[in-house]
């Protein structure tokens, strides 16, 4: 019985500790788990997969991101500052994106992963070059565009 007790402690200590570290895991290289999950959903693959074709290349993925940057840049100064960043209330929903999405993009802790420079300004450039990263890390083939395997395999545990 002591030893069952045992048994049952070390295997709840490892799943537990399984569960604690994979998001910061995901938080430490692309922000938040709450993104990464938001992003990973089928609904945003279709939005940026502009051609249709099941395959996000690329090329769309940059194009998508930059489209986003451009709609979050108000001001058109070419950087996002906390109030851009944020929104306004009831105008925080992305119109090339999903809610659940738009919400998750659009909190301090997200910009602060986007700022390599800590300036408390997001330019295009870091938003781009975050997002490119994001696409390299899921694009395990190496052939420059996800399939839908690709795209869901945080929810499928593929990883």
């Amino acid at each position: 019985m002591n030893t069952q007790i045992k048994s049952m402690a070390i295997i709840a200590s490892v799943v537990l500790s399984t569960v604690a570290f994979s998001a910061p895991a995901f938080s430490a290289g692309f922000g938040t788990a709450g993104y990464a999950d938001s992003l990973h959903k089928m609904a945003m693959m279709r939005m940026i997969d502009a051609n249709g074709d099941h395959m996000v290349s690329s090329d769309e993925f940059n194009t998508y991101y930059g489209a986003i940057f451009d709609e979050l840049d108000t001001d058109h100064e070419g950087s996002l500052d906390e109030k851009e960043w944020v929104g306004v209330k009831g105008d925080q929903k992305i119109s090339l994106a999903t809610g659940g999405y738009s919400r998750q993009l659009r909190t301090l802790k997200m910009m602060d992963a986007m700022d390599t420079n800590g300036d408390h300004l997001v330019t295009k450039d870091e938003f781009v070059k975050f997002h490119q990263s994001l696409f390299q890390s899921m694009d395990k083939s190496g052939d420059h565009q996800l399939n839908p395997q690709e795209w869901l395999a945080r929810q499928t545990g593929n990883k």
